[in-house]
């Protein structure tokens, strides 16, 4: 018996063994295993046998094209988009057309009328999805648009990664207003700081214009159609899970804008024609104060921003500069109700004038003249003595009454609607000197304002002295037009003597009425024109400003309007702001309209 124990208990003993071996060298295994997957994906994820594995890992990710944002529109105050061209077009997804060769690309070339090579260049370049371009006449390159039966045609061919689409795209060459608009890009700073992080880090959003003031607004709930794939580290396609497209209803608002899109085309024509280089103009309902078109020089490409601080696009209709001579609109209002002043008031213009130890010039010798020639033919003389008899309380009162040396566009909800307005000045500091004053009154010194506000001072004039609230977004309506909110227009405050303002009217048309006027180009338009010219010393060199602000047609005024031509060479011989006037004013008398406001969702 007890040998047969001892048997049985080798036995157990060597079970137990066998059993005690296997479990270690499977642990040993395990461990190992272990130990090399925390070499690969720790301790030498970062260059395992060349390759970068955490980077990689990221790289394994769903990629997408945004078909249609899903982003409200901005709309024109009849209801035609600034944003949003849809049409239909080829999508190109690079992962997934590697073969450049592909006999298939000679087929597509034919359907489009291009050169295959024309589309091997622009495939081979395309490194991110987007919409196939290719050059156009002027040799831009532009989003091919397809007809309903070359889309059916390509779609038949079945070339990997190329897909016949409806899209959306946001700005195009033929987009009009693009500083008021403004635009979007993807900036994850400003979500992380500004929108604190609600989005996600790469979607675009509006950096400049109402794209920015009314970001919100319009992103709705993001994207609403866009097409999904997968990619593996290296950006190859991952197979099996192909080509996917998600669709989700629109819920972006529309912005409803003030501006007409006829006159606005007919501004930014008009503008282009003269080849403006620097500049910006204004055109304003007299009444109402809506902003019908505004438009800034030089334009820029909403999809191509250019880069740093001096190339970044700037809406010159609310930024602040010399005005020179248009000032004199304050002057002549301050003057003839304080009863310092009458139309023949008279005055001797020699060609300068001493003022303390210095001599102010005029662009002139006028001689004899009254008031009312000295502001027509835009005297200096005259117009350093009528300043300097003002003082500077007078300027400065009359001045913001007009509403100069402040922000003065609408406000929503605390947010300007009228993007990085600048309020402009009138002095700077303290002081009476003499000197300052015949220079603050010629438009000169401190005196800054933007086109906005000059185009308010002349529907101050051309309302009997009402100052209008400038507008520029009616309301917000949804994606299916009905509408959301609205932003009334705002009542005019009776700034000016009705009098008084009667009587600059009268001086402003005689600017363009009297052949001696420095305005009597527009003596031509179709519509009589009231106004006052500008050149104001920039500080630099042989370079001015050209202004004119004023308002049409005068015995029956509809519109104010203020053009400035920015940092112009003295000694080019040309005037800018008078040739672009003349054409708006023509364009508006054919057309033979006033602006339309059916459709609108505000009202007065």
């Amino acid at each position: 018996m007890v040998k047969e124990r001892g048997g049985m208990a080798v036995k157990r003993w060597g079970h137990s063994r066998r059993l005690f071996i296997w479990t270690g060298a499977w642990t040993s295994l395990v461990a190992l295993l272990a130990g090399r997957l925390f070499f690969i994906q720790v301790a030498d994820a970062r260059n395992y046998e060349g390759h970068d594995l955490l980077a990689l890992s990221v790289g394994q990710r769903q990629e997408q094209f945004v078909v249609d944002s899903g982003r409200g529109n901005i709309l024109d105050r009849n209801g035609q988009s600034l944003t949003g061209h849809t049409f239909l077009g080829l999508v190109v997804l690079p992962p997934w057309h590697p073969d450049l060769q592909d006999p298939n690309l000679g087929r597509l070339a034919a359907i489009l009328g291009r050169p295959v090579n024309q589309i091997q260049s622009a495939l081979a370049s395309m490194k991110q999805p987007g919409l196939l371009s290719l050059p156009g006449p002027g040799g831009t390159s532009t989003s091919i648009e397809l007809t309903d039966a070359q889309a059916a045609a390509v779609q038949s061919l079945g070339i990997d990664g190329i897909l016949p689409r409806q899209v959306t795209v946001r700005y195009n060459n033929q987009s009009l207003a693009r500083h008021v608009v403004g635009f979007i890009g993807e900036d994850p700073n400003l979500v992380t700081q500004v929108y604190d992080g609600r989005y996600p880090l790469n979607e675009p959003v509006g950096k400049m214009g109402l794209e920015s003031v009314f970001q919100e607004d319009l992103r709705g709930n993001g994207p609403a159609r866009t097409l999904h794939f997968y990619v593996d580290g290296e950006g190859r396609p991952l197979p099996g899970l192909g080509i996917r497209e998600a669709t989700r209803p629109d819920t972006g608002l529309n912005v409803q804008t003030t501006l007409d899109m006829r006159l606005q085309k007919i501004v930014e024509s008009a503008m282009d024609k003269v080849a403006l280089p620097r500049g910006a103009a204004v055109v304003m309902d007299v009444h109402t104060g809506d902003i019908l078109a505004m438009a800034s020089r030089p334009n820029f490409d909403q999809n191509h921003i250019p880069s740093g601080a001096a190339n970044y696009p700037k809406n010159l209709a609310v930024e602040a500069d010399f005005p020179g001579s248009v000032f004199k609109i304050v002057d002549a209002t301050a003057a003839l109700d304080k009863g310092q002043l009458t139309a023949n008031t008279p005055f001797d213009c020699t060609g300068s004038i001493q003022i303390g130890d210095g001599i102010l010039k005029c662009w002139k010798v006028h001689g004899h003249e009254t008031a009312e020639q000295a502001f027509a033919q835009s005297c200096n003389v005259a117009f350093a003595q009528i300043s300097m008899k003002l003082g500077r309380q007078n300027i400065e009162d009359y001045a913001k009454a007009f509403g100069l040396g402040q922000r003065q566009g609408q406000v929503v909800d605390g947010r300007d609607v009228f993007d990085e307005e600048d309020p402009g000045s009138i002095f700077v500091g303290p002081g009476n000197a003499l000197r300052l004053l015949a220079n603050t009154g010629i438009g000169q010194e401190n005196v800054r304002i933007s086109p906005l506000q000059a185009a308010v001072m002349a529907a101050t004039i051309a309302g009997d002295g009402k100052r209008p609230v400038p507008r520029l977004v009616m309301g917000l309506t949804t994606a299916q037009g009905d509408p959301y909110r609205t932003f009334p227009t705002q009542s005019p405050v009776q700034a000016i003597n009705p009098a008084v303002a009667k009587e600059v009217g009268q001086w402003m048309r005689e600017v363009i009425a009297s052949p001696q006027g420095t305005g009597d180009l527009l003596a031509q338009a179709a519509w009589p024109v009231a106004g006052k010219t500008g050149t104001a010393q920039t500080g630099q060199t042989r370079r001015v400003n050209q202004w004119f602000v004023g308002y049409f047609p005068y015995d029956h005024p509809r519109y104010a309007i203020a053009v400035d031509a920015l940092d112009i060479s003295d000694s080019s011989g040309l005037r800018y702001p008078e040739p672009i006037v003349l054409d708006i004013v023509n364009a508006l008398a054919h057309l033979g309209t006033t602006p339309q406001t059916s459709g609108a969702p505000g009202g007065r």
